[in-house]
C-alpha cells in the first residue's frame, strides 16, 4: 500500500507529541522552559501558538470537528494562568480527563452534524453509495464502472467489497468519511492501493503491496476518531 502522511497529520502529531512531554514534565515538576517572557516559559508559549495556528487553519479549512484537542491542550498548557484570570482561589480548575472527555465528545458530535467532504482533486463528481449511521452496512462496488465513489461511515460497522474486478480499467477512486466507526475495505487480491488519509485521532492498517500488481485503486479517507482496515 502507498500511504502518504499529509502535511496536517505530522504538524498534529508532532505538535500534540510535544504537548504531551509537556504535560508530563509539569506534572513531575521537571521545568522545560529555560527562559520566561511575563513568568510563562517559552517552551509552553510556543506550543500554545502551534496550537492556536492549528485552530486557525482548521477554521479556515472548514474542518471545525479537529479544533476541540488543539484548544483542550491549550487549556491544559496554561490552566493556572487562565485560574489567575479568572480570580480562582484554586489553580487547579479542571481534570486532565475531564478535559480531554469534552473534547473526544465535541469532536465526536461536530463530526456527525458537520462532516468533512472528502476532496478528490479535479474531478468533482462522484457517485454517493450513502451512509451508515449507528448501524452495519455493507457496500459493493461494481467494477465495470467505478469511477468515483464514496461512503460515509457514522458510529457504525462498514464492509466494502468490490464486484466484477475482471472488468475494472484501473481508473477507481473510492472517498471515505469515516466518524467514530470502523471501515474495512476488501481489496481484492491482485490489486496494490495508494491510500491518503487525513486523521483526526484514528488509526489505520494495510496490506504491504503486492509484487507486479496490475491495477491499483485510490483511496482517500478523512476520519474522526475512527479506524480503516484495508485488507
Amino acid at each position: 500500500m502507498k500511504k502518504r502522511i499529509s502535511g496536517s497529520a505530522l504538524y498534529w502529531g508532532v505538535a500534540f507529541i510535544a504537548v504531551a512531554l509537556l504535560l508530563i514534565f509539569n506534572a513531575v515538576g521537571v521545568k522545560a522552559g529555560f527562559l520566561d517572557i511575563g513568568g510563562l516559559p517559552v517552551l509552553r508559549i510556543v506550543l500554545g501558538v502551534l496550537l492556536l495556528s492549528c485552530v486557525v487553519w482548521s477554521l479556515c479549512k472548514g474542518k471545525v470537528a479537529q479544533i476541540f484537542f488543539p484548544l483542550a491542550f491549550i487549556a491544559l498548557l496554561f490552566e493556572k494562568e487562565i485560574a489567575r484570570l479568572f480570580g480562582a482561589q484554586d489553580e487547579n480548575l479542571y481534570s486532565v480527563w475531564l478535559v480531554l472527555g469534552v473534547a473526544a465528545l465535541l469532536t465526536a458530535g461536530v463530526a456527525l452534524l458537520l462532516p468533512s467532504r472528502t476532496e478528490t482533486g479535479p474531478r468533482e463528481e462522484k457517485d454517493k453509495l450513502g451512509k451508515t449511521n449507528f448501524a452495519s452496512a455493507v457496500k459493493y462496488i461494481d467494477c465495470t464502472d467505478f469511477g468515483v465513489k464514496s461512503v460515509g461511515n457514522n458510529l457504525g460497522n462498514m464492509e466494502i467489497y468490490f464486484e466484477n474486478t475482471d472488468k475494472y480499467a484501473g481508473e477507481g477512486e473510492l472517498c471515505i468519511g469515516n466518524n467514530l466507526g470502523l471501515c474495512v475495505v476488501h481489496l481484492p487480491g491482485s490489486w496494490n492501493a495508494a491510500v491518503k488519509i487525513e486523521h483526526n485521532l484514528g488509526g489505520s492498517s494495510a496490506p504491504k503491496d503486492r509484487d507486479n500488481a496490475p491495477y491499483t485503486v485510490k483511496i482517500t479517507v478523512k476520519s474522526n476518531l475512527g479506524n480503516l482496515k484495508i485488507v
